[in-house]
């Protein structure tokens, strides 16, 4: 069996063509294994279901969880959790009222459903399922160390930095199974990022985080979205790498426990019965 999901993987690539642009065309971006913070999604549902991801574009009646695809979402699906880069919701009255909303990434999103009419009287969460990477990896948060001081780039930015980074930062891309991710926070002093599950996944590995401004037009919305969601207003961002000054850079931390007590999931009798997971 399998659960019919979405998640962004459109630059994945297999190896061969990887490492043929790589070398052909590497201003061309692509990903050898995926965005971290997309493919947690099927992580995620591996460990909350113990099924493998169908991952279904054109499709609705999917379980959407992680990532900023509200543009995506189609007739029947079940909203869990993802969030709007602020100008991509759907306008469409007839698609909202088929939707089941149980949880949203923040409140700016929330707030986006509400404008078009959408049905939000099950709604039990604002938080982004990426906050739950402890919990999907059994994660120690004892064995975290301070080894280091990491820079969590949006893939974007790679093709502006171009692998011209400060010498004292140690640059981990986001192309990675999540959980490598994971122990490479943990290994962090502090984490700078301008990767929104960057900034997720340090802030729910109890490692602080300075937010750095993407250097492309990627939308500042769902960084906002997702801060407010904990509780923070959206920190001045350090401008860019280049820019980092460790004695006033302003570090943002989860002052609250968040854990899977906080979100709500479908039980898996009722995604066979509505053919979310089938096979």
């Amino acid at each position: 069996m399998a659960l019919k999901t979405y998640y962004w993987d459109q630059r994945t690539v297999s190896l061969y063509k990887y490492y043929k642009y790589k070398f052909r065309h590497p201003e061309r971006i692509v990903f050898k294994y995926g965005n971290a913070g997309d493919i947690f999604n099927i992580d995620l549902i591996r460990y909350l279901y113990n099924e493998t991801t169908t991952n279904i574009k054109d499709e609705g009646n999917r379980l959407l969880m992680v990532g900023s695809i509200v543009s995506k979402i189609r007739e029947g699906d079940i909203v869990n959790g993802i969030g709007s880069k602020g100008d991509d919701m759907p306008k469409n009255t007839s698609l909202m009222s088929t939707l089941k909303i149980n949880g949203v990434r923040g409140p700016l999103t929330r707030s986006l459903f509400e404008k078009c009419g959408a049905d939000l009287s099950n709604l039990k969460f604002e938080y982004d399922p990426g906050l739950l990477i402890k919990e999907v990896y059994n994660i120690d948060l004892n064995r975290s160390c301070e080894k280091q001081i990491i820079f969590l780039p949006h893939f974007r930015d790679f093709n502006v930095y171009k692998n011209n980074y400060p010498k004292d930062i140690k640059v981990v891309s986001l192309d990675k199974n999540p959980k490598k991710i994971a122990k490479e926070i943990l290994k962090s002093k502090i984490v700078y990022a301008s990767s929104l599950h960057g900034v997720i996944f340090s802030h729910a590995l109890n490692k602080p985080c300075v937010f750095v401004r993407p250097q492309s037009d990627e939308p500042i919305f769902k960084y906002q979205d997702y801060f407010l969601s904990i509780g923070l207003d959206l920190p001045n961002a350090v401008s860019d790498i280049y820019s980092i000054n460790y004695m006033t850079d302003k570090e943002t931390v989860l002052n609250r426990k968040i854990g899977l007590k906080d979100f709500y999931f479908p039980k898996t009798e009722m995604l066979k019965e509505t053919g979310v997971i089938n096979g």
